[in-house]
């Protein structure tokens, strides 16, 4: 038998699986709670990424003049715009995750757009650790680095002396849009839904062939794909441009930047 039909609208939470994917209050409330967590912190993502765009056009000077806007928004509410938001999307998605292979039995997919966020967490956290926890050292030279005195030189300077922050940097803005990009389609849904706008249902076949369904998925992600080497690839010139700019470093600043980087855990393996 073969026609078209309308399929009944797609369960909650069913991107990151097939149609085995249960549906039950604890994954609506899983999911809600990390759709509601992405919508936050994106707030904070969209002003940071800002930043190293900027500085692609006009150098360091533009990257932290949109830095200091961008502060000016989230730095008051930094916990609660970042810091609490992030925890509970990745709790909240291990949570779901968990729940949804215990009642499939394994046997649900995972996402690419889950996969890049599993691999943020080891990219995200020496970022953090990097910008956030060590420049507080209240030690010599360190001397407890306040965010005023701490501007987007520290990753020109990073750029130009360690090739692998740059390498750090891309791979963090590579999985960091693509998964922003997929989620913020999958929040947009959330959003109506919340609102009682009905999907667009479109007309589909039984048994359509699997390379028209790929062909179809293809055509869907690449517009994605262009966009995130877009991205990447202007950020990538902000880097460039920052490390051009770190000329005029004074030698106390130097020697405070280098000293953060010398007392990471992973020094002595990457210089």
């Amino acid at each position: 038998m073969s026609g078209n039909f309308r399929p009944p609208p797609s369960r909650r939470g069913s991107a990151d699986a097939g149609p085995s994917l249960p549906n039950t209050s604890i994954l609506r409330v899983l999911t809600n709670t990390q759709n509601a967590s992405a919508a936050v912190f994106g707030v904070f993502f969209t002003a940071h990424l800002a930043a190293p765009i900027a500085a692609a056009f006009g150098g360091l000077e533009a990257a932290d003049n949109v830095m200091i806007l961008g502060r000016e928004l989230y730095l008051p509410l930094e916990t609660a715009l970042v810091y609490a938001p992030l925890a509970i999307h990745v709790l909240s998605g291990a949570a779901r995750r968990l729940f949804i292979t215990y009642k499939t039995k394994g046997k649900a997919r995972v996402s690419n757009q889950s996969k890049a966020g599993w691999i943020l967490i080891p990219l995200v956290l020496p970022h953090l650790w990097l910008h956030r926890v060590l420049p507080a050292e209240a030690a010599a030279p360190i001397n407890a680095m306040s965010p005023s005195e701490f501007g987007y030189e520290f990753a020109g300077y990073a750029a130009r002396s360690r090739p692998w922050m740059t390498a750090g940097y891309l791979a963090l803005t590579t999985f960091g849009v693509y998964h922003a990009l997929i989620g913020g389609m999958q929040v947009v849904s959330w959003i109506k839904r919340l609102a009682g706008v009905k999907p667009k249902l479109k007309a589909v076949t039984f048994n359509e062939p699997e390379e028209i369904k790929e062909r179809r998925l293809n055509r869907t992600l690449k517009p994605i794909y262009t966009l995130v080497g877009g991205v990447v690839a202007v950020v990538a010139l902000g880097l460039f441009r920052m490390a051009k700019d770190t000329d005029a470093l004074t030698a106390s600043t130097l020697l405070r930047y280098r000293a953060i980087y010398e007392s990471a855990p992973w020094s002595a393996v990457l210089h």
